[in-house]
């Protein structure tokens, strides 16, 4: 059985010039990057592709994107692995098409990569500045087409903000805010695997007997357990994704660092979907 290595790396929130580290960081969002790809340059087995999940730079400039496209250029040439990005809820999406792509903008950054006879689906699930994540019409009906021209073919998507599952019932005011129509649209395929991000904690689950999984940020860890009080501490980690030939599917949570200080509180009055007429 030949094992495929993915690394999802996610919620980087590097900061912007002349900025704070967001969230009262302690520790450098640049240098916690660092240890993860230092750690990730341990791994003997070389990865399939690295995939960073969302928020990339907190609120970022062009010139804090064309810092981080070096930043990645430079690992994909001393990892010898392509790494692909796409945006979160943090992120700019203009200064992201002018800093780190060096293209015209675009309302929407998605894309689609075939590696090794599987399809793996790059979403955009940002609305505006909003925190909550939402699919439009344009996006799901691009992935609906995907899918019917090959439905056998396994497939993962990778998105930022993840679908509401059993261990994110508190924080439904925050995720994906039309899951349930992006299920309808992967029942057109084989999806295997949804891996996201933007709630700062790992977990997995199943849905339509497809396997979530989120990643745990690499900038800070938030305690999401109280319904209303949310607590942040410094932290740093990543996920390694392992599939067998057969698609069997593994989830390895690595934790580089936990501080054990609580750094921020956040406050949240209602932990429910939000009015769809908001995002409308």
């Amino acid at each position: 059985m030949k094992d495929t290595l993915i690394i999802q790396i996610s919620d980087t929130h590097l900061t912007s010039m002349g900025n704070k580290p967001s969230f009262n960081q302690r520790l450098d969002p640049y240098d916690k990057l660092s240890l993860v790809f230092a750690d990730i340059k341990k791994i003997k087995k070389k990865p399939e592709f690295i995939v960073v999940t969302g928020d990339l730079i907190h609120e970022g400039n062009a010139t804090d994107y064309a810092h981080l496209r070096e930043i990645l250029h430079y690992k994909e040439q001393e990892l010898g692995t392509p790494i692909f990005v796409l945006l979160g809820n943090h992120d700019r999406t203009e200064a992201f098409y002018h800093g780190f792509l060096q293209k015209s903008v675009k309302n929407k950054y998605y894309h689609k990569v075939s590696v090794n006879g599987k399809d793996n689906y790059f979403l955009d699930t940002t609305f505006g500045n909003i925190e909550q994540g939402y699919l439009d019409k344009e996006q799901l009906d691009w992935l609906g087409e995907n899918l019917k021209k090959e439905p056998k073919r396994p497939a993962l998507i990778f998105m930022h903000h993840p679908i509401a599952g059993a261990s994110l019932h508190h924080m439904r005011f925050s995720v994906l805010q039309n899951g349930a129509d992006l299920l309808r649209v992967c029942r057109q395929g084989n999806i295997q695997g949804i891996f996201s991000g933007h709630v700062h904690f790992s977990t997995t689950y199943s849905i339509d007997g497809i396997l979530n999984s989120v990643a745990e940020s690499t900038a800070y860890h938030i305690d999401c357990r109280d319904k209303h009080q949310h607590y942040v501490s410094d932290a740093s980690g990543y996920s390694i994704i392992t599939l067998s030939d057969k698609m069997e599917i593994g989830v390895e949570n690595r934790y580089l660092y936990c501080g054990q200080e609580t750094i921020k509180k956040i406050d949240v009055a209602q932990t429910d979907f939000i009015d769809l007429k908001t995002i409308m």
